[in-house]
């Protein structure tokens, strides 16, 4: 039977769950961002195939639709600032209105449309403004920035997004009255040229990592939509940089650009339509700490087990979501991938669902067990895999549920697993359980101190834990009894609030 289970719940089964899981997400990024840059490519290498299109109303429209899209956007994110009084939604609002008001400016001066035929510079400028600063608000909404300039930009938000629309507003005005207002050598200029190229191609690349990985993490599709509209930013700088104008191939940026902040706006708007208010969307996209943003993307129905099992068990009051927390520490130390860091945290935080079907006698009582009553607390275990199986069958998630009573040494339950049978993810989880599990106060005893649950833990490396992770849970344990342990919630310095709070 230990084989079996061994082989039912095993890491590299789980493993494939998730890269299967993964797919259909690369599938999609093929098509929205691969098809667009390979059609590109394959004009530029194709001169006779890329046709001059001269259609100024055509041009006009398209440009528009952006500019309606990250209008849109800009609004939703803007109201968020003001709701929220988070710096990072702002900066987001701030890229959105640049690539509104610039590109804006970019339709409005297409030759031969509302102005004169010949060419202007302040065409070209305003197209090359509108991605600069949109990658660069991008990228300041993805780093950590120092907190006196984050909190001066959340008391002046208001007043911040005020000038800057002002002052696009009036950069408008002054190019379409005044085109000359913009020398046309400058457009000629190769430093301006080369540098705002690689401004964009540097500032575009670094947001759409930073998005892509807090996307991993999470699993919230709004960080996807932003990385994936980052990687169109950069292949729209590309496209306009070598594309000959009213060339197909100049065209091609146009269109990135469109689907660029129409799958940001379709994002948020799928957000809303799943229940989400648009500023909880856009703040958790401003998440920076990966444990936040993995604990962002759990959904209801996890978090509806986990406080289904705290209403059960007071005295485990926020233990799922510390044990969550340990655990991610624990496995980013270990090098985990984020998808399957994000599954750990999810089995992690669920490990004691079947302790809802353990009785109140049992779950409360303020004594010692009887051999009777622990038989029926070690069957939760098992019971949380049966409440679960449909929705993680043959998943990490599961596994820990299942596993998280087995030791090192082959004398835990329900199956007896030892050594490697175990699987890492499981054996993280187990060390973390037992910790929080010992420095808190439970219905038959109070929390132990640090040093002393330190020193139990010490003393079960190889047997009841695995030693590689007690050398990372030492390496991390500081960070979390600082910023998430019981200790923490309690004197309100806890940096997560548990999910049933």
């Amino acid at each position: 039977m230990t084989k079996d289970v061994a082989s039912m719940f095993g890491t590299p089964s789980a493993r494939n769950t998730l890269m299967r899981k993964s797919a259909p997400e690369l599938l999609v990024w093929v098509l929205v961002a691969g098809l667009p840059a390979a059609t590109f490519l394959w004009l530029e290498t194709h001169p006779a195939a890329n046709l001059s299109i001269v259609v100024p109303t055509g041009h006009f429209y398209v440009v528009s639709a952006v500019s309606v899209c990250s209008a849109a956007l800009a609004l939703v994110a803007g109201l968020g600032a003001l709701r929220t009084a988070n710096a990072r939604v702002l900066l987001l609002a701030l890229g959105f209105i640049s690539m509104a008001g610039f590109f804006a400016v970019h339709g409005l001066a297409t030759p031969g449309f509302l102005v004169q035929a010949e060419y202007r510079a302040v065409l070209g400028f305003s197209a090359r403004m509108s991605l600069v600063f949109a990658a660069l608000f991008l990228t300041l909404s993805a780093i950590d920035l120092p907190a006196r300039p984050l909190a001066a930009l959340v008391r002046w938000r208001g007043t911040v997004m005020a000038v800057w629309v002002a002052a696009l507003l009036g950069y408008g005005a002054a190019g379409l009255l005044y085109p000359e207002s913009i020398p046309p050598q400058l457009m000629s200029e190769q430093l301006f040229l080369r540098g705002t190229l690689g401004a964009v191609l540097a500032l575009s690349l670094f947001s759409a990592v930073r998005y892509y990985a807090g996307y991993r993490r999470s699993g919230l599709a709004m960080y996807g939509v932003v990385a994936l509209g980052s990687v169109l930013l950069f292949e729209a700088q590309v496209s306009m940089h070598f594309g000959v104008v009213w060339r197909e191939s100049w065209w091609i940026y146009h269109f990135q650009l469109l689907g660029a902040f129409a799958a940001m706006l379709g994002g948020v708007v799928s957000e809303y339509a799943r229940g989400s208010s648009t500023a909880v969307t856009l703040q958790g996209l401003t998440l920076r700490d990966p444990v936040a943003q993995i604990q962002a993307g759990y959904t209801k129905v996890i978090a509806a087990f986990a406080a289904s099992l705290e209403a059960r068990d007071g005295y485990t009051h926020g233990h799922g979501e510390r044990v969550a927390t340990l655990a991610m520490l624990i496995g980013e130390r270990l090098n985990f991938a984020p998808a399957r860091l994000r599954a750990l945290a999810q089995g992690a935080l669920l490990h004691d669902v079947g302790k809802i079907g353990v009785p109140d006698a049992v779950l409360n009582k303020t004594g010692p067990l009887n051999d009777e009553e622990f038989e029926v607390i070690k069957q939760h275990p098992t019971r949380g895999a049966q409440m679960l199986g449909s929705a993680f069958a043959g998943s990490l998630e599961l596994a820990v549920i299942r596993h998280h009573h087995e030791r090192f040494d082959g004398g835990g339950y329900p199956d007896g697993l030892a050594g490697a049978a175990i699987p890492l993810e499981v054996r993280v989880a187990s060390a973390a359980d037992v910790y929080d599990a010992l420095r808190s106060t439970r219905s038959y005893r109070k929390a132990w101190t640090r040093e002393v649950a330190l020193a139990h833990m010490r003393e079960q490396s190889g047997t009841h834990f695995d030693p590689v992770c007690i050398e990372a849970f030492l390496a991390v344990v500081d960070r979390w009894e600082a910023e998430y342990s019981a200790e923490a919630e309690e004197s309100g310095t806890a940096v997560l609030r548990p999910l049933s709070a």
